[in-house]
């Protein structure tokens, strides 16, 4: 009962790290999408240093979100292994209780065999997390090199998701000024 308990808690805390992240990554995208707006317009009204600041803020929101990305799938194949290890630890006991009823049953047993079978689950297990440990070594690598790129967005990127946000802004304005000037060419008549 204590270890349902238990059990339950730490999957309560891993869905609110999970829902926290996922929180911060729709943030994070929200304030992408403002700094871009906000670059369109300094673009537009040619304030070169806001434009910049703009610009520098969409880098750094760039790079944060691939850091909380990585969190994320740190924290989902963290509890996935768990999840497997618990898993593992329920089949080795499940093991034990059946060779001991067989036992039981038939009154005699090969050993040899059960112990042969049991020892194959441990080595499988043992791989498993061998991999598992590996992989957890090789995303901590991933993750330091994305904490330390600098380079995870250049300006060109940059300038056209701002080239984009400024055609959806300033498009409409364009289109009615050409409707106005095809309107005054014709005579008045459109």
């Amino acid at each position: 009962m204590i270890g349902d308990k238990k059990r339950i808690q730490e999957q309560m805390l891993i869905n609110q790290a999970i829902s926290s992240i996922k929180i911060q990554l729709n943030d994070l995208e929200n304030s992408r999408k403002k700094y871009i707006e906000a670059a369109a317009i300094a673009k537009a009204d040619g304030i070169a240093s806001q434009y910049n600041l703009a610009k520098n803020a969409i880098r750094v929101v760039i790079e944060q979100k691939a850091i909380v990305n990585q969190m994320l799938l740190n924290l989902q194949m963290s509890a996935q292994i768990k999840d497997v290890s618990e898993m593992t630890k329920s089949f080795a006991d499940g093991m034990k209780i059946l060779s001991g009823a067989i036992t039981e049953t038939n009154g005699s047993m090969n050993f040899e065999k059960a112990t042969d079978r049991i020892n194959k689950a441990m080595v499988s297990t043992q791989i498993k997390q061998a991999e598992a440990d590996a992989f957890m070594e090789a995303t901590e690598a991933g993750f330091a090199s994305i904490a330390y790129n600098t380079n995870s967005a250049s300006g060109d990127d940059i300038d056209n998701m701002i080239n984009e946000q400024s055609k959806v802004d300033f498009g409409e304005v364009d289109d009615e000024i050409a409707a106005l000037e095809k309107k005054l060419k014709s005579g008045g008549k459109a």
